[in-house]
């Protein structure tokens, strides 16, 4: 049994019923180790509320003392005006909101409507977000899997290739969110490549 941190310094990877725990950072001798629960890509009251919901705990780690990565996380897009606090608050309640909706709605909705699901929430979050704001990148994931649903590659390929520089800077090193996302990448290169040859 292993504790949360949000700066875990081992990850877990699993081969059937074998777990495998493999450091990620130099682990001095007595030093407790620590894996995530949870995806590690969200501010920091995002992570607590996941925590809590799921783990009834609160974590009280380095990175969720400092929060030093939730202003990157939260980029609001560089505008001569500016958007007012409240509007960003009120843009993050409705970015919650649509996640938590295309979760149910996966499970009913088509995938035609699921992409515009997608694309609208991304309209109207990218008037105050970043492309690189977690709740944009969020939605370009579910964005990405529905075109690779359809068989949608180049679609696929343009969300995946927005997401993976925010990725490798939000999440922490050696993340199999990471990882995950240029393989991906990768199948689609060569699978558009071998199409045009």
């Amino acid at each position: 049994l292993m504790n949360h941190s949000c700066c875990p310094n081992v990850i877990v990877t699993y081969k059937g019923t074998l777990a495998e725990v493999r450091a990620v950072q130099e682990i001095s001798t007595g030093e407790e180790v620590f894996t995530s629960y949870i995806d590690l890509l969200y501010p920091t009251e995002d992570r607590h509320d996941r925590l809590k919901d799921a783990y009834f705990f609160c974590c009280e780690c380095k990175e969720c003392s400092t929060k030093g990565k939730d202003e990157a996380k939260l980029e609001i897009r560089k505008l001569n005006d500016p958007p007012k606090p409240e509007a960003v608050r009120d843009m993050i309640r409705y970015a919650r909101n649509v996640i938590e909706e295309f979760r149910r709605a996966k499970h009913y909705k088509t995938p035609s409507e699921l992409q515009e699901i997608c694309e609208l929430s991304l309209d109207k979050m990218g008037a105050v977000f970043e492309d690189s704001s977690v709740y944009m990148l969020h939605m370009m994931y579910q964005a990405m899997g529905v075109c690779l649903y359809i068989e949608d590659w180049e679609g696929a390929l343009r969300y995946g290739q927005k997401i993976i520089k925010p990725y490798s800077k939000h999440y922490p090193p050696y993340s199999l969110n990471v990882a995950s996302m240029w393989l991906k990448l990768g199948r689609l290169y060569i699978g558009l490549e071998n199409k045009t040859s």
